[in-house]
């Protein structure tokens, strides 16, 4: 197989996702709204005091994005399962861990770029300080893609499965913790004036780690789920 017909066939699927996720725009809309509104009952619950506001933005901000995530992670392979094109890509002579890779790629840019996007807003709203919010964005590049890449495995184990949301969610959410853990560690160290290169570098070591291992772990995931 020539690069050029792999390169065509990842094209064509990335595309493919990206246009149903455009036609279906109001389920993009549906976690940046959620964000919006659970950060903007923080301040209401804890009370305006900026002091406290700024401590705990940075992890408030990962956790909503985190959980804003999870709403849409039920649907990454839905559509493709019901109208039948999941085994076509199976069956397809391109190799399937890419393919699913260009659609973990296309589900990270219709669910997680958006949420990036605002997440200046939702910070500035927690007031955290302006110099960190390049940090705080550094750490949700390199965090979010990463839930992905763990999402998308565990969708396809659970693939075909009924009510499979809570599923996701309790077995997704222990192993965000240690992502959690190095992006709010990150943040926390750059609002004191410590270094934060080390957790930084840390998440960027994990996410090369899972874009490596995850696309194959969910194609053989995918395999034994269908013919199950």
């Amino acid at each position: 197989m020539s690069r050029t017909s792999l390169a065509v066939a990842c094209g064509a699927v990335l595309r493919r996702d990206l246009t149903l996720a455009w036609r279906s725009r109001g389920d993009i809309a549906m976690p940046v709204l959620y964000a919006l509104i659970v950060a903007t009952l923080f301040p209401f619950a804890l009370g305006p005091e900026d002091a406290l506001l700024q401590r705990i933005a940075g992890g408030v901000v990962l956790v909503t994005v985190l959980l804003a995530m999870l709403l849409a992670l039920d649907a990454m392979f839905r559509s493709d399962i019901e109208d039948g094109s999941l085994e076509q890509l199976v069956l397809a002579p391109q190799p399937l861990a890419l393919m699913l890779g260009m659609k973990i790629l296309a589900h990270w840019l219709t669910t997680a770029l958006p949420l990036i996007v605002i997440a200046p807003l939702l910070a500035g709203m927690l007031h955290l300080p302006v110099p960190v919010m390049g940090v705080l964005m550094l750490a949700l590049l390199l965090a979010t893609p990463m839930l992905s890449l763990l999402g998308a495995v565990l969708v396809a184990l659970t693939a075909g499965t009924r009510r499979s949301g809570m599923l996701l969610a309790l077995m997704l959410l222990p192993l965000c913790v240690p992502v959690v853990i190095f992006a709010a560690g990150a943040v926390a160290a750059a609002q004191q004036g410590l270094p934060w290169v080390a957790p930084i570098a840390w998440l960027g070591a994990a996410l090369v780690l899972a874009l490596v291992l995850a696309p194959l772990a969910c194609a053989a995931a995918l395999r034994i789920a269908l013919d199950a």
